[in-house]
């Protein structure tokens, strides 16, 4: 639900399952909604406009991305991109000249099982927007800014945890997240829908952010930047252990596929560093294209893009 065109009536926001971004807006009152047929929202130039096709599986937001005072869209898609339509023209009035990406380590963020799921808000009370995301397992992903309030830019994610454990819905359960005050406690909840037609409700439980309350102690575990990057032919992923832990270092490609599992095992306390030549479990060698390095230890995961190219 959004206020789209000025006349302080609810409107209608849906992303649809082609890929398209619909808007209803409201014909009856504030009230008692009643929506007329529907448009498209386009992206281009005046005189250039084309529908907005995210490919499959939109999942729209509306959020004043950059600052200026305007409500622009951030659009996730089956394909775990998040697009971004800034809003040139007024609130009552929408107008996207341009199709951008949100950007994690300064290439576009895919969220790695993909279908990705997007709701932004200052989720860990340092007076930035931040990124909760859900995907096609049924997990509940939390991006911190890393950037500005302005200018957004994530770098790695950690799972989202219920009662100390990940939350990760039954089966492919494609999850969608949206962050409210649902028992008027003054605590944020959090309801995640699924593909069983069912919305799970996760109550904030202190004062503290529910979501803050997952974040790992920057200390435990850390995961620096892979190099060289893009890489041919072998690629080092450097980490650090504040303390001695189980960890899983996987790779991924770029649907998401477990490729490979370099590390699974406990370590000792220190800084580590692990190679891979760009192959599978198996010993053969992997395509160029983009692909996930994962570090998983005690319900974290971190996460870094490498690039391989032949």
């Amino acid at each position: 639900m959004v206020y789209a065109d000025g006349d302080g009536r609810k409107d209608l926001l849906l992303g649809q399952a082609e890929g398209n971004l619909k808007l209803y807006l409201n014909v009856n009152t504030d009230d008692d909604p009643q929506f007329d047929g529907g448009t498209v929202l386009q992206v281009g130039e005046p005189g250039f406009k084309t529908n907005i096709d995210v490919g499959q599986r939109a999942t729209p937001v509306v959020v004043d991305w950059n600052g200026d005072g305007r409500r622009d869209i951030v659009a996730g898609a089956k394909d775990g991109y998040l697009r971004l339509y800034i809003n040139e023209g007024t609130d009552s009035a929408w107008d996207f000249r341009t199709e951008q990406f949100v950007q994690e380590d300064g290439i576009n963020l895919i969220v790695p099982t993909l279908r990705s799921s997007p709701y932004i808000a200052d989720l860990d009370d340092d007076g930035k927007k931040d990124l909760l995301t859900g995907d096609t397992e049924g997990q509940v992903l939390f991006y911190s800014n890393v950037g500005t309030d302005e200018d957004p830019t994530f770098s790695s994610y950690v799972l989202i945890e219920a009662d100390s454990v990940p939350i990760n819905l039954a089966g492919l359960a494609r999850s969608r997240p949206f962050v409210c005050d649902w028992t008027n406690d003054g605590l944020p909840d959090m309801l995640v829908g699924g593909s069983d037609g069912l919305v799970h409700l996760y109550q904030g439980v202190n004062a503290t952010s529910a979501v803050h309350e997952t974040l790992p102690p920057a200390s435990r575990v850390k995961l620096l930047a892979a190099y060289p990057n893009p890489f041919n032919p072998i690629v080092t992923v450097p980490f650090v252990l504040s303390e001695r832990r189980h960890v899983r270092i996987s790779v991924y490609d770029i649907s998401g596929r477990l490729a490979a599992v370099l590390v699974d095992g406990v370590l000792p306390e220190g800084s580590h560093r692990v190679i891979w030549r760009g192959v599978d479990s198996r010993g053969r060698l992997l395509p160029s294209g983009v692909y996930m390095i994962g570090l998983s230890s005690g319900g974290t995961l971190l996460t870094e893009k490498v690039v391989l190219i032949r």
